[in-house]
């Protein structure tokens, strides 16, 4: 429910309908406590209200501040490993071009296969919290082919190491990369995230000032911050989705470093050219 609830708010349009909503709830709460109770019994909870008020204020923000933080170091680990993934990628892609011709195609032909599903099909799935199966079998088939193969020189040893390695990286980098997709924010955070939100927004409503709009604007700070914070938690928890998340641009750097080597032979003539020319 909560997946459902910050995929939603996962875009622009969605972050500022929770501000605007937050704010209005906010105030609007406010002003029924007051037409309710009488403000002079409001009054007299001051001194208790205070002092609860900044128990409760504190314990939040600390709670709040570490979800955060969790929230934009996931994203932040989520181009991490994106991006390692795609240069795992590209590595193979120009290790390979040092192998026998027929190793060096079909690793390339593999290569394009998993970048173009990655691309053009997993991508879009990440934005619903899914991944592909036939990305994932791309990339085992290229570690098969990575691995089926008896190096002879000391040459093709050395790129056969190192292939090896390459080929580990991507595929951990993946597995890293599709367990976040599928994981995000616990739903026990995102249940202290908005209950702790709502309960130190209503501690505010136990204290009356003599002018009430100042009261209205103090209220909708404290339901602007609260609001805010929610929305970088719902924009950054979740790196695949939304108007901002992570882009497969390292992936599109494959893609083209295989288009380029598509029109150059492994000696490096350009094909498709005769002698005279």
């Amino acid at each position: 429910m909560f997946r459902l609830f910050a995929l939603a708010l996962d875009s622009y349009a969605g972050g500022t309908m929770l501000i605007l909503g937050s704010v209005a709830a906010g105030v609007a709460g406010l002003l029924l406590v007051r037409r309710l109770i009488n403000t002079s019994n409001l009054v007299a909870c001051h001194e208790v209200g205070s002092s609860l008020l900044s128990v409760v204020g504190t314990l939040y923000a600390v709670i709040l501040g570490l979800i955060v933080v969790d929230a934009m170091s996931r994203f932040q680990e989520a181009h991490q490993v994106t991006d390692g993934e795609a240069n795992a990628l590209t590595d193979l892609i120009i290790l390979s071009r040092h192998l026998p011709a027929e190793k060096h195609a079909e690793i390339h032909r593999k290569a394009r296969l998993y970048s173009d599903l990655v691309i053009g099909e997993e991508w879009p799935m990440m934005d619903h919290g899914r991944f592909s199966l036939k990305a994932r079998a791309a990339a085992l088939s290229l570690f098969d082919s990575v691995i089926d193969y008896e190096p002879v020189t000391e040459k093709q040893k050395a790129i056969y190491a190192t292939s090896l390695e390459a080929t580990s990286d991507l595929w951990n980098n993946r597995r890293i990369r599709t367990g976040m997709v599928t994981l995000g924010i616990p739903t026990l955070e995102w249940l202290v995230l908005i209950v702790g939100g709502i309960i130190t927004i209503v501690f505010t409503y136990f204290f009356a000032l003599e002018r009430l709009r100042v009261q209205v604007a103090m209220t909708t700070l404290v339901s602007l911050i609260i609001s805010l914070n929610i929305y970088l938690v719902s924009m950054f928890g979740y790196p695949f989705s939304g108007d901002l998340k992570v882009s497969p641009d390292g992936f599109r750097v494959a893609q083209s470093l295989l288009t380029d080597e598509a029109l150059t032979s492994p000696d490096g003539s350009r094909q498709g050219t005769s002698a005279g020319h």
